[in-house]
């Protein structure tokens, strides 16, 4: 029966525990709130009051629980709530007099079992007072909670909604990475092997260490600055073969930080230096990594010698690293480029 069983499909929660508490204290209340102090004398509060009360209230409550549950059943749609909650309205404006008298005869009958044949009628205002109050606030209850509850399922879902987004797009920004290094590594290569075989396989032999590397580094999050330091020096390596003397790289970190960055961050700084920069013997890209403790950033510096023809892009480059960064820190990666010096600043995480 629905009046006994949970039906949370249509209420949205359990109502058991509020009927047990709600009836018995709407029925306390509404001998108070309807001023019945006049009966008190003759009937008594807890003799009369009371349990006439609590036997109407029981039954309004189930009746109404009934009505909400069918009407919820018949209009589960929320475009179609409007439609629902007016007939409940107009059910419970017809039905509230109907029960009353119902309940009423059934009331007086055990009034009268119990001896207590005086019974003096409330007034026409108390009357409409009985019959109304109590429906409305059964029914705003149900209504209430149900659509409390709906609101914060809502609010849940949509975080979920847009936990998922950003996870897959921060996915699809990290597998950007490797179509983009790869590009870049196997023209370098292609070029070294006419001119240079034996820096060609030994370039291979770092690219393959490099380019495994970077595949299980993007099942990650997050890692380590070391690991990252770590991965950057076997990235300038791959440089160096390339450009020998005229690619200067300092790292100036002398401790473990314990801080945390995204993956192949410092990698594509690298990137972007030696594709939008001169880099040749007579002038060398001179670029610093140093980690400033006191603001808890990686701060990469290099020299700005631009190329005068223009370098294709993929475009992922600093927007790549600041989309990825601000999925872990409200903390912005900063840039500061001026006439010798381009600067970026990365902000670490601490987990």
């Amino acid at each position: 029966m629905p009046l006994i069983r949970p039906c949370i499909e249509y209420l949205g929660f359990d109502d058991r525990r509020l009927m047990l508490i709600g009836i018995p204290l709407m029925a306390l209340l509404m001998p108070i709130m309807l001023d019945l102090g006049y009966l008190s004398a003759e009937y008594g509060y807890w003799r009369h009051q009371v349990p006439e009360s609590l036997f109407f209230v029981a039954g309004f409550w189930g009746f109404y629980r009934w009505l909400t549950i069918t009407l919820r059943r018949q209009y589960p749609t929320y475009r179609r709530a409007s439609k629902r909650i007016s007939l409940q309205i107009l059910i419970m404006f017809a039905s509230a007099p109907v029960l009353k008298v119902i309940f009423g005869w059934i009331a007086y009958a055990f009034l009268f079992l119990c001896n207590i044949n005086d019974h003096t009628m409330p007034g026409l205002l108390q009357t409409m007072i009985s019959i109304y109050l109590p429906s409305f606030l059964i029914v705003a209850i149900y209504e209430a909670v149900f659509y409390f509850i709906q609101y914060k399922e809502a609010i849940i879902d949509r975080e979920r909604i847009e936990t998922e987004h950003v996870q897959t797009e921060l996915t699809n920004l990290r597998n950007q990475i490797n179509p983009h290094f790869l590009f870049n590594s196997l023209n370098t290569l292609m070029n070294l092997i006419p001119t240079n075989p034996e820096v060609a396989m030994n370039y291979l032999s770092k690219l393959s260490k490099f380019y495994r590397y970077a595949v299980n580094a993007q099942e990650e999050k997050l890692i380590p600055l070391s690991k990252e330091i770590e991965f950057a020096k076997l990235y300038i390596d791959l440089l160096k073969e390339r450009f020998r003397d005229a690619l200067e790289v300092t790292i100036n970190i002398d401790k473990d930080s314990g801080q945390m960055i995204p993956p192949l961050s410092l990698q594509l700084l690298l990137e972007n230096a030696v594709k939008h920069n001169v880099v040749s013997k007579d002038l060398p890209l001179i670029v610093e990594i140093s980690f400033d403790e006191l603001a808890g950033e990686l701060v990469v510096t290099n020299n700005i010698q631009k190329k005068l023809d223009s370098v294709s892009s993929t475009g992922i480059g600093l927007d790549n690293i600041k989309k990825r960064f601000r999925y872990f820190t409200e903390r912005p990666v900063k840039v500061i480029q001026d006439i010798e010096r381009f600067q970026v600043s990365l902000p670490t995480i601490t987990i």
